[in-house]
């Protein structure tokens, strides 16, 4: 987990569940420094009491996504993309089997994924991740559970319901400039257009204000 979904998902489970683990799966992609750093400055000013250290995994770099624009080979999609130049191959595959691996190795039942209901992308159907939990629980000989909290939820929604916590200091950028917001990406256009939606104050840093 690292960006804004992600955030807010931690902190609202955090008012449910007595003990969560925030994962940081790094894959060689681009802006994982600037996601951790970003993800630091929020627990701390979160200060939830549920919510433990966040652990940092690895489950290799480079050789998967070389050469895609998220590891640094192309050009990095502005707002205007359509949704298919954001897609990474099996990405919540690969995401996901390393959050069942630890969970089983930690003997935690359950994992956590930020998907959101306009996700446009295979890798995030329900079907699939029932699919991966009986997969899953069937290679690591354990109960597991998939949850998908925000799936029912827009950006505005998930804006909405983390209106309480220090979400400006959460970091959704494909291309960070000194660890900010680019403000140009599509990630950032997203971004900004679920602040609008939601219609509430953006108090996020941003380097620059590409088109929307």
């Amino acid at each position: 987990m690292s960006g804004l979904d992600s955030c807010i998902m931690t902190a609202l489970l955090a008012r449910t569940y007595r003990e969560i683990t925030p994962l940081f799966i790094r894959s060689g992609l681009k802006w994982e420094d600037a996601e951790l750093n970003a993800l630091g400055r929020f627990f701390q000013a979160l200060d939830a009491e549920h919510v433990r250290p966040v652990a940092e995994l690895e489950f290799g770099r480079g050789g998967l996504y070389s050469g895609h624009w998220s590891t640094g080979g192309e050009a990095v999609p502005d707002a205007m993309a359509p949704d298919s130049d954001f897609f990474l191959p099996g990405r919540n595959l690969l995401l996901l089997s390393v959050a069942a691996t630890y969970g089983s190795i930690a003997d935690v039942p359950n994992i956590a994924i930020g998907i959101l209901k306009s996700n446009p992308f295979p890798d995030a159907t329900p079907e699939f991740l029932r699919s991966l939990e009986g997969a899953a629980g069937l290679a690591l000989d354990c109960e597991l559970h998939v949850l998908t909290p925000l799936l029912d939820m827009h950006k505005s929604d998930v804006l909405r319901a983390g209106r309480g916590f220090p979400i400006e200091l959460s970091l959704s950028c494909a291309d960070p400039v000194d660890g900010e917001h680019c403000g140009i990406c599509g990630k950032c256009g997203e971004r900004r257009r679920g602040f609008i939606d939601a219609k509430i104050s953006d108090r996020t840093t941003y380097k620059a204000l590409g088109p929307l």
